[in-house]
């Protein structure tokens, strides 16, 4: 029969403060640095839209309300 091995190859690790602090990240689950990137993406665009679109938004609701 076969032997099965771990899909994730075992870690190597310089110190145990090294292993303590990649534990602890691992379970706090740091950000992907894509996902922060979108969501800065994201966060630009909404700005850009209130600035750009904002005036004419409050306007149209000043204008709605009478």
């Amino acid at each position: 029969m076969s032997r099965l091995t771990s899909q994730y190859p075992e870690r190597v690790y310089a110190s145990p403060e090294e292993k303590q602090r990649s534990e602890i990240a691992d379970r706090v689950g740091v950000p992907r640095p894509g996902l922060l990137l979108a969501g800065l993406a994201a966060l630009g665009v909404g700005i850009w839209a209130w600035y750009y679109f904002g005036p004419d938004i409050r306007r149209y609701l000043k204008i709605r309300s009478m």
